[in-house]
């Protein structure tokens, strides 16, 4: 709504104002006649009071005192002008200038036979009329002159009743003069006694003042003291206001003056005590000149004191008002008047004495949007019982443009309740919003957390929503709360030990990096920027923390891999390194277990070799209570992993955020057998099968971050790098012990061929012929033994080479049979040595130790990929088992296995010795 343009029945829902005064009586006839006489559905009367005109009788409107004819009576309105000019008039069609709902008016003047006017009668109607018939408008002009003749006869009537009334009251006023003088004298004297109030009497051509006891009491003149206007009454004013007071004196005796004198003046006390009286008189002329002056003296310091408080009380406000930014007004709800103070101006480019005057001007500044909440606020606090009013808004400005305002008021009420005045002021927020929301957009956008701390009860005032990203939690739940229930209970005192500084109200500014547990419960590191600064008397905290979780792990894990490497590096042996890389990778991740185990598909089992357990968690829920067990866990078959094995088996990890997943269901069990909620495992593959798998447990459901999962596979691989390279150690010593076992050996072993040869030789050049092939048999044999190579792809050739020194030529020494399998050159290797081992062994003490003994060597391929194989000795002495295992059986037992992933065992049957080999084709087939 632009300025200036508010409707004053808006105004009347917030302001109260007078109501017209009751109408007159005797004049419904007129108005019915009226009415009924032009068929129209309402008609009033409205008479002359001197100040204007008023409704005396109405029909067909709402009220008395109604809108519609007070529109028309008021000052400028059409009756009026018709009553002032001295016309009747017929209005067809009001349009927008009448009442609603009337847009038809007929006014006939009312006026005395002398001329004076008298008021007029109206008829309205809801629509427009093209004029009156002759016989409704002389009809009209009947009820007129009746009605005037009525009203001559009341103020005739009225004349009469009051000149009996005065002439009652002259009679009975002469009857008791006589009386009420005496008394009045008496009266009088008691009233001003009683009063406090001294009476003077002065004669100025005599120079003699005449005061009653009060008035002496009051100037300080003693009883018995004569008095004078120079010696005495004007030596008691103040030596400040005595001039002054001569002067009002002499005023008041000037023939050209009004003759009045008096004023508040201060009185000259011995003991400083500031007193006021007031001073008034009149002169007593005669004979044109004032001969007396007779007066009152009253005391009146506290009337001053009251005055000068409230004198003080205005020049503050002025000067306060002055000062502030705040436009501070004074409605006067019962005139609708509005004083504003200079900041109007200032602030908001309004004149306060222009058309800011008005309670309808302030509420047509006020935006439209906010005007209906603004005016409904406004009438619950005039019409409730509360006395203050406190509403944020936005106003317009001069330069159209609009603040931000916070607007408190105050209802001033009489004593019955009504409202009078409302006293407010509006503050402009506008930059201060400015700068909150610009506050706000940075709280809220930061890409860190936030928090604001009440320093006593360190509770969080407010965050932001990278903070409870942080900890995992919404407001809420962090906000009216203490902070210190984020911190793990195993920090509290480097905790406590902070909140205690800042309970102190020490100001700092620090930075420090601690710990935080999550809503879900999980620990993450915090680096915080920590400041407290003093606002005024209360200090306030602010905490900007961002995750460094990622940073810390990152920086743990490297640490973490540097320590792996020196262990790995110095472990002396497979289950050292093992064991140094469960300990450290489960202690980086904090979690419940961490280990290695073999998968052995012939024993269908899962084998943990070696397993790190944290601290207070037992290892399985199947072991009985009591301490943690030092050895691994108990086997367990690997038919319970089905997915695991699955999954692993095709050479990628497997993360397990929960046992409870349904994808799981088949392993949940063996999981929970083990205490595990949660796990990564990560396979090892050998020759292109499931050979082992690194793994870490938790025992709560666990979202493995990406970081953690790479953790896990990089300690894998350095784990299988070492393996593989004690693995390879191991069987370089294991050669090195062969060929150390070899020489001792070679002898023997010739001196045996030799021996088998000579024996079934015919002749000397046979035998020679047949002992330089087994010579270089055997020099063949240590040829792979030392380089690795083979002449033959063939599995059969392999053995035959191997068996070939050994073979003294008898029919039948040898049988061997199976397909045609490829093998690569480890597996030949350790395939070469095992049959040159056995076929040793059988040389000195089996089959091959007499003519008659036997050896069959079979192998065959199975539809599973695996193949199996079998050394059976017939015919040599009986056999009985060794009482201890030398390098030769552990090296038959051990050396092809560990090539090929397969197992290798050993009987030894009193028929003759048993060895059984089987492994997976893949095994013997691989390159390396």
């Amino acid at each position: 709504m632009p300025p200036g343009d508010a409707r004053p029945d808006r105004v009347a829902l917030v302001s109260a104002h007078a109501a017209a005064p009751p109408a007159e009586t005797g004049f419904d006839d007129t108005v019915l006649l009226a009415r009924e006489l032009l068929g129209a559905p309402a008609a009033f009367l409205a008479l002359a009071d001197g100040a204007g005109l008023q409704v005396a009788a109405q029909l067909g409107i709402a009220a008395p005192g109604g809108r519609a004819p007070a529109r028309l009576i008021e000052r400028g309105g059409l009756c009026q002008e018709h009553v002032e000019q001295g016309e009747s008039g017929i209005l067809s069609d009001l349009g927008g200038a009448g009442p609603r709902p009337f847009r038809f008016l007929a006014a006939l003047r009312l006026e005395s036979r002398a001329g004076v006017p008298l008021g007029t009668l109206c008829v309205l109607d809801d629509a427009p009329r093209a004029g009156l018939t002759p016989g409704q408008e002389a009809g009209l002009h009947a009820l007129g002159r009746r009605t005037v003749g009525l009203l001559e006869a009341r103020a005739a009537l009225d004349r009469r009743e009051a000149r009996l009334a005065r002439q009652r009251q002259a009679l009975e006023a002469s009857a008791s003069t006589t009386v009420r003088l005496g008394e009045s004298a008496l009266l009088m004297r008691l009233a001003v006694e009683a009063t406090g109030i001294g009476i003077w009497d002065y004669d100025p051509v005599a120079d003699h003042l005449d005061c009653d006891v009060a008035a002496r009491r009051l100037l300080g003149i003693g009883a018995a003291q004569p008095a004078s206007l120079a010696r005495s009454f004007l030596r008691t004013i103040h030596a400040d206001d005595r001039a002054r007071a001569a002067a009002d004196l002499r005023a008041s005796l000037d023939p050209a003056g009004d003759g009045r004198f008096g004023g508040d003046y201060r009185l000259a006390r011995d003991d400083g005590a500031a007193r006021w009286v007031a001073i008034c008189g009149r002169p007593v002329l005669a004979g044109g000149r004032a001969n007396r002056i007779v007066g009152s003296v009253r005391d009146v310091t506290a009337r001053k004191a009251a005055a000068l408080a409230s004198e003080a009380v205005r020049e503050r406000y002025r000067l306060i008002a002055r000062a502030t930014s705040d436009a501070i007004r004074d409605w006067d709800l019962v005139a609708d008047a509005v004083t504003w103070n200079e900041a109007l101006q200032t602030a908001y480019g309004w004149d306060p004495a222009g058309a800011a005057a008005t309670g309808a001007w302030w509420l047509a500044q006020v935006h439209p949007a906010d005007r209906d909440r603004v005016e409904a606020a406004l009438v619950a606090a005039i019409r409730g019982g509360g006395d203050a009013w406190s509403l944020e808004y936005r106003f317009l400005r001069a330069d159209g443009r609009h603040a931000e305002v916070l607007d408190r008021g105050y209802v001033i009420r009489a004593p019955d309740g009504t409202p009078l005045r409302m006293v407010g002021a509006m503050l402009d927020l506008t930059e201060r919003n400015r700068v909150a929301a610009d506050f706000r957009a940075i709280f809220e956008g930061a890409n860190v957390g936030i928090v604001q701390i009440d320093p006593h009860t360190l509770e969080a005032l407010s965050v932001n929503a990278k903070l409870c990203a942080i900890w995992g939690a919404p407001a809420a739940a962090i906000v009216g709360r203490s902070v210190a229930r984020w911190t793990p209970p195993e920090d509290a005192t480097e905790r406590d030990a902070l909140h205690r500084r800042l309970a102190a109200g020490e100001v700092m500014r620090e930075t420090l990096e601690k710990r935080y547990r999550r809503a879900d419960g999980r620990i993450i590191w915090g680096r915080v920027n920590l400041v407290s600064q003093a606002l005024g008397d209360r200090l306030q905290i602010t905490a900007m923390i961002e995750d460094i979780t990622l940073e810390r792990t990152t920086e743990a894990r490297h640490r973490a891999l540097i320590a792996l490497g020196d262990a790995l590096r110095d472990a002396s042996g497979r289950s050292e390194a093992i064991a140094a890389a469960a300990a450290i990778l489960g202690a980086t991740l904090g979690a419940m277990r961490a280990g290695y185990g073999d998968v052995d598909v012939a024993a269908g089992l899962f084998r943990v070799e070696s397993a790190w357990t944290a601290p207070g968690i037992r290892q399985a829920k199947t072991l009985p209570p009591g301490p943690l067990p030092l050895g691994p866990l108990p086997p367990c078959p690997l038919a319970a992993f089905p997915e695991t094995l699955a999954r692993l088996a095709s050479g990628l990890p497997q993360a397990i955020r929960d046992i409870a997943e349904p994808a799981l269901a088949d392993d949940a069990a063996a999981y929970a057998g083990m205490g595990a909620q949660a796990a990564v495992n990560v396979p090892l593959i050998r020759l292109g099968r499931l050979a082992g798998v690194l793994f870490v447990h938790d025992r709560g459901p666990r979202d493995w971050a990406a970081g953690e999962i790479a953790f896990v596979r990089e300690v894998a691989e350095r784990l299988w790098g070492t393996l593989g390279r004690i693995q390879a150690e191991d069987q370089q010593t294991l050669r090195n012990r062969e060929l150390s076992h070899r020489l001792k050996n070679t002898l023997a072993m010739v001196q045996a061929i030799a021996s088998q040869t000579l024996r079934n030789a015919p002749d000397f050049e046979t035998a020679k012929e047949a002992l330089a092939a087994r010579l270089i048999a055997l020099g063949k044999a240590h040829d792979i033994l030392l380089t690795g190579a083979r002449e033959s792809a063939g599995i059969g050739a392999v053995i035959a080479g191997a068996l070939a020194i050994h073979d003294d030529g008898q029919a039948g020494r040898f049988a061997l049979d199976g397909p045609a399998i490829e093998v690569g050159p480890k597996a030949a290797l350790s395939l070469a040595l095992m049959m040159h081992e056995l076929a040793t062994n059988a040389v000195k003490y089996g089959a091959l130790s007499v003519p008659g003994g036997r050896v069959a060597v079979t192998w065959s391929l199975e539809a599973d990929a695996m193949v199996r194989m079998l050394w059976t000795e017939r015919g040599g002495p009986k056999v009985a088992a060794p009482t201890r295992k030398g390098f030769g059986s552990r090296l038959i037992e051990r050396g092809l296995a560990g090539a090929v992933g397969g197992s290798v065992g050993l009987a030894y049957e009193p028929e003759g010795v048993v060895c059984r080999v089987e492994a997976p084709l893949s095994g013997f087939e691989a390159a390396e």
